[in-house]
């Protein structure tokens, strides 16, 4: 059996060989698609090795603790430092790294914030069996109303980040082997209508979906193995050029990286084979045979056309390029959305790069368990703090919480901004999607980073002013001026009570219905463009806050933004004095983001380098589409060329069609390259930017880009692919008609 099967497999691979160096100009895109595929998969595989290397080398020299207790009295802390709740041996798991030691100035009470880090291999069990003994008992000694509350650290959630970290692989992989499936299904589909003749033969002679499949598939496996080690080569060279050349990190590549690169490529190679082959069974053998000639490409237009008594060969070969429009069109989208990718890739690369250099806070501030709102005084001291860098405090009310609402003359709504038209007045269009917020001067100054119009101080200075952006869910939806009006509606009763299972516009018609409102105007005094907005925020005053929404202004929630240049010594320094400073105050909550670590690691990890790369090897796809499908078409229009000769059209006539279908072909590649391009940049625009903040209520905003570099070279490459693809076969055409003649000469001749 064994025997057998090494035997059926050495001849399969023989008779494959065989075919494809018979064949080697046919499958040479064949050649070089597996060999950018592999790099694809060789290349992502490596980096994402060592990137979780590098991650796991990150957390272990800022991270010496798994746990920190925040804030414990004195009599948790001896439970802590003589393990007295430990009855076995097992049960201490953990071990005490450090103390720090805070006195209340608001009590004088002596608190403690301690470092703990779990022991054994199985962290998992560890945190768990620390959470239900040690945390259970400790929490017995808190004061009333209190809660005992730890965070953790990266050196504890490493499993969970690799666990993120291989889903996002998996992602990746999928979307790869979806593109590297679709490229060769697309030049298999080229192959086969260009050579239907044959598989219409093999078809008449009994050869069926398993025979055409098996012989597909033998000579893929040979097409596949040829360029691998020139493609892993070149893989492990450009991981290790990104890596460890460009930013000194360590670099490995094992044996199972590249053993996955031949699982990949294997699904890949197997997927693209039977669609085409299926496809090409089912087709009865007739009309494979009588296709052969492009018939099957061709779409009639349906009037008759005098070919030499019009502008020929100009309007023959418009004619042409209309006949042929399917066949056109299927290139066009073929060849050009690899162009598309490759704009889309490099926005992906900026995007990444703009997440990177965004600030993003470092520590989390609550003051809500104190009473105390956040003032002028508070927030000399925090400043006081070296390395301290920005501190945004924010008290927000929104208005679907309290059924409020938003009016604006209609005329200010921009197309398809979702609002709801009252039943009484179609003037005016409004929104609950909407979130006041206060501004004083602290405020205003967080705003000033924005893009923006009018007079932010026109809020605290002026009576009924607001600040407000033109944007709901990062996408513009008003076209306010300064000085425009807008207003706010209060509910202070109602008729009836609305229905408890409507949400969204049909809750706020209903409610426009049955509640009764306040109306109050407020003038537009500035106008914020680039905020991040999930709702749209309108910015009062503290007086009108508290007028609208009924509470009272309390700013409770700060984020505080660090210099990111420091140490983790340094940062660890900031949170001890941040930890200090709120027990001036009673129980502040100092939540550590580790907001600058994960931004470092993201650096090394070179994702914008890995982007530009795809973006680059998907780039080069499109003129191997291009070439490949123009010079099989026009061989099979060689025929019609000799015709057309025959009817008394010079060479000089066959020259100027294929010019004629060139230059058709660079039009129409210009006009798919730009309109494909900028729809699929906005696809991918809308995505990051509307689509990820709703299911993630992340506040994060990026600007629609569309690289002037990228586009410039995508369109030069697909108008000169469109123009030569068509123009090099008449060299082709011509060198084969010479050689025919001078054989003919020479028969005369002798």
């Amino acid at each position: 059996m064994v025997i057998e099967l090494f035997d059926y497999i050495g001849r399969n691979i023989k008779l494959a060989a065989k075919n494809v160096k018979a064949n080697a100009r046919q499958y040479a895109c064949f050649f070089a698609a597996f060999f950018i595929i592999q790099v694809f998969f060789a290349t992502l595989t490596v980096i994402l090795y060592n990137n979780n290397k590098t991650e796991w080398a990150h957390v272990q020299e800022e991270y010496d603790y798994h746990i920190m207790l925040k804030s414990i009295n004195d009599y948790q802390m001896l439970i802590i430092e003589n393990n007295m709740i430990a009855v076995f041996s097992n049960d201490i798991v953990f071990d005490v790294v450090r103390t720090v030691k805070h006195i209340s100035a608001f009590d004088g009470e002596v608190r403690y914030d301690v470092y703990l880090k779990l022991k054994g291999k199985d962290l998992g069990f560890a945190l768990e069996r620390f959470q239900n003994k040690w945390l259970k008992e400790l929490n017995k000694y808190t004061e009333e109303g209190e809660m005992l509350t730890y965070v953790t650290t990266p050196l504890l959630n490493f499993s969970k980040n690799l666990a993120a970290n291989r889903i996002i692989y998996v992602i990746s992989i999928v979307a790869l082997i979806a593109l590297s499936v679709f490229l060769l299904v697309v030049l298999y589909n080229i192959r086969i209508n260009h050579y239907k003749f044959q598989f219409g033969i093999y078809l008449t002679f009994g050869a069926d979906f398993k025979k055409l499949f098996e012989t597909a598939f033998w000579e893929m496996l040979i097409i596949w193995a040829v360029p691998f080690l020139p493609a892993t080569g070149v893989s492990v060279l450009i991981a290790y050029i990104i890596l460890h050349v460009n930013v000194g990190l360590p670099f490995s590549c094992p044996v199972w990286t590249l053993l996955l690169t031949i699982l990949y490529g294997f699904i890949v190679m197997l997927v693209s084979v039977w669609f085409p082959m299926r496809l090409a069974s089912i087709k009865t053998p007739m009309s494979l045979i009588i296709s052969q000639d492009n018939s099957n490409l061709v779409t009639s237009p349906r009037r008759s056309l005098n070919i030499f008594g019009t502008k020929f060969p100009l309007q023959y070969e418009l004619f042409t390029t209309w006949r042929f429009r399917k066949y056109n069109l299927r290139l066009l989208v073929s060849a050009i959305i690899f162009t598309s990718l490759f704009i889309c890739g490099l926005y992906v690369a900026e995007i990444t790069r703009t997440t990177l250099s965004m600030d993003k806070p470092q520590f989390k501030v609550d003051l809500s368990a104190t009473g105390i709102s956040f003032d002028s005084m508070m927030r000399d001291e925090i400043y006081n703090i070296k390395g301290i860098t920005l501190v945004d405090k924010s008290n927000k009310e929104s208005a679907a919480n309290i059924a409020s609402y938003v009016a604006v003359d209609s005329k200010h709504a921009l197309p398809f901004s979702n609002l709801v038209v009252p039943d009484n007045n179609d003037d005016i269009r409004v929104t609950n999607q909407v979130e006041y917020r206060t501004v004083d001067e602290d405020v205003i100054e967080t705003l000033k980073q924005y893009k923006y119009t009018g007079d932010l101080y026109s809020a605290i200075n002026n009576e009924r002013t607001v600040i407000i952006a033109d944007s709901v869910n990062n996408i513009p939806r008003y076209n306010y001026k300064v000085g425009d009006k807008i207003t706010i509606a209060k509910k202070v009763g109602q008729r009836a009570a609305v229905d408890s299972n409507l949400t969204g516009k049909a809750l706020l018609r209903q409610q426009l219905e049955y509640y009764i409102y306040d109306y109050y105007e407020f003038t537009i005094g500035a106008i914020i463009y680039d905020i991040p907005t999930l709702k749209m925020p309108v910015y009062l005053n503290g007086e009108d806050f508290s007028l609208i929404t009924g509470k009272e202004v309390n700013y409770y929630n700060l984020d505080t933004y660090i210099d990111q240049t420091l140490s983790v010594d340094e940062v660890r320094e900031i949170e001890n004095q941040l930890r200090e400073w709120g027990l001036l105050y009673g129980y502040v909550s100092v939540t550590n983001t580790h907001a600058l670590s994960f931004n470092v690691i993201n650096e090394d990890k070179q994702y914008d380098e890995i982007f530009t790369l795809v973006a680059v090897l998907l780039l080069t796809i499109s003129p191997m589409i291009w070439f490949f499908s123009q010079t099989l078409y026009y061989f099979k229009r060689e025929d019609e060329f000799t015709i057309l000769q025959s009817m008394g059209a010079i060479g000089t006539d066959i020259r100027r069609l294929y010019i004629m279908g060139g230059i058709a072909m660079s039009i129409l590649a210009f006009i798919f390259c730009i309109g494909l391009g900028y729809l699929l940049s906005f696809l991918l625009y809308f995505f990051v930017n509307v689509t990820i903040p709703k299911w993630t209520q992340t506040f994060i905003r990026y600007e629609f880009y569309m690289p002037w570099y990228a586009i410039v070279l995508s369109i030069v490459i697909s108008v000169a692919c469109g123009f030569l693809s068509a123009y090099m076969p008449y060299k082709s055409f011509m060198r084969r008609k010479s050689k025919i003649l001078s054989v003919e000469h020479s028969d005369v001749s002798a």
